[in-house]
């Protein structure tokens, strides 16, 4: 058989992805780790995401960046903050996103957008973590229920500069 195709042909045999070239690598399989309800849960976030991604990942940075704000406004604005509560982290790299999800307790709103103009603005030294999900992040939102709530964003992966990191569509 000359051809790649099984039906012997010689088109180019589709690869997992589906579309001709190089194979697939393969992915790393789906993190998720339960964290105490503290602030330095942020930093445990951020090298879950560094050893998931590793240091070459074009949204690595990002990835990084993200998961460390969503942890934090878990520890600080839901109960997951009272003593022994916890909030559950899963990141999951894709071959053109990453998928970051945070879980926590919930809280008497909902995680929302801080307006940027106004007196209450000027000068706010917090409140600003949303701001950078909703800037970096292909798509993002929050699901509650009474159990607790999940807050995920989407980093999109441009293949085809893997320096660039993640970039918005």
């Amino acid at each position: 058989m000359t051809g790649g195709g099984a039906d012997g042909s010689s088109r180019p045999r589709a690869r997992a992805s589906g579309l001709p070239g190089r194979p697939a690598a393969p992915l790393p399989p789906p993190v998720i780790r339960v964290l105490p309800g503290a602030p330095e849960s942020a930093t445990v976030a951020r090298r879950l995401a560094q050893e998931l991604l590793g240091d070459g990942h074009p949204a690595a940075d990002t990835a990084m960046l993200l998961v460390s704000e969503l942890v934090t406004n878990s520890v600080l604005h839901s109960q997951s903050r009272r003593p022994g509560a916890t909030v559950t982290v899963a990141l999951c790299a894709g071959p053109s996103s990453v998928l970051i999800q945070v879980r926590d307790d919930g809280g008497p709103s909902e995680p929302r957008l801080l307006t940027t103009k106004g007196p209450a603005a000027a000068g706010a030294e917090h409140g600003y973590g949303l701001l950078l999900v909703d800037a970096l992040a292909e798509t993002w939102g929050t699901l509650s229920t009474t159990g607790g709530r999940v807050t995920w964003c989407r980093l999109a992966v441009d293949q085809r500069d893997e320096g660039a990191g993640a970039r918005r569509s």
